[in-house]
């Protein structure tokens, strides 16, 4: 790993966390870079599976995210929490994922997946608050990644071509990925605060989505490589103050 990817090292094995709303567990990996980023990562390994994640017809990659940052004081604006930013390798974005032979009845893999990394993630991001701001740390931001062997595809679908009796597409076209966004509402708190609510209620669910970055193993190497947040997305986080 820091062999290939030089700016990351593994800063946590198996790390117990344990999140402010009671829920407690180890994460895999947690992975830092001389940038401080810091990623949790999640390992699934499965076998002989796909992961097909539906996005819309005409669909583009996208470099938009939501991470957590925190920001302490004396290194601009003063921010604890998530934060609405542009980082690279772009990817396509979808918010259902299809997995062969899950059950129907329970909640789908990939969001119990999800919501165990965002968790995880936060954790580690409360844990190491405190001494950032005793230290005056500054800039340090928190990535939630699933590492999986399945392959991933994402499916472009037309809502109109999907039938209402069955459920089913009549036609979609299925694109093998390295890696891609997950971006949904994995509980009922605001991820960062809804904007125009005087004239619209939209974005009381877009407020809740969180974004988890979901790659394929044989691609992990080149996403590591490939990660940076743009510094202009950044630009109201360091001129406040």
């Amino acid at each position: 790993m820091q062999g290939t990817a030089s700016r990351w090292k593994v800063l946590h094995r198996e790390h117990a966390w344990l999140h402010a709303n009671g829920q407690s567990g180890f994460a895999d990996l947690v992975l830092v870079n001389a940038s401080n980023c810091v990623m949790v990562v999640e390992c699934k390994r499965v076998l002989e599976s796909d992961w097909v994640f539906i996005t819309a017809e005409g669909s583009e990659k996208t470099i938009d995210s939501r991470i957590l940052i925190n920001n302490t004081e004396g290194h601009g604006k003063e921010h604890r929490g998530y934060l609405d930013v542009r980082s690279s390798p772009s990817s396509y974005v979808s918010d259902f994922c299809v997995v062969a032979g899950q059950d129907s009845k329970s909640r789908p893999l990939l969001e119990r997946l999800a919501h165990e990394v965002v968790t995880a993630t936060e954790a580690v991001a409360n844990e190491e608050y405190p001494h950032t701001v005793s230290r005056s740390y500054g800039f340090r931001c928190y990535v939630s990644v699933i590492v999986t062997t399945a392959q991933l595809s994402a499916s472009a679908i037309d809502a109109a071509d999907i039938s209402l009796a069955n459920g089913e597409a009549s036609s979609q076209q299925i694109t093998e990925v390295p890696w891609i966004r997950f971006r949904k509402q994995l509980s009922n708190e605001f991820a960062v605060a809804p904007e125009d609510l005087d004239w619209s209620f939209d974005d009381i669910s877009r407020s809740k989505e969180k974004v988890t970055f979901v790659v394929n193993s044989n691609h992990l190497v080149t996403f590591l490589d490939k990660w940076s947040l743009f510094n202009d997305s950044l630009l109201p986080l360091m001129r406040g103050g």
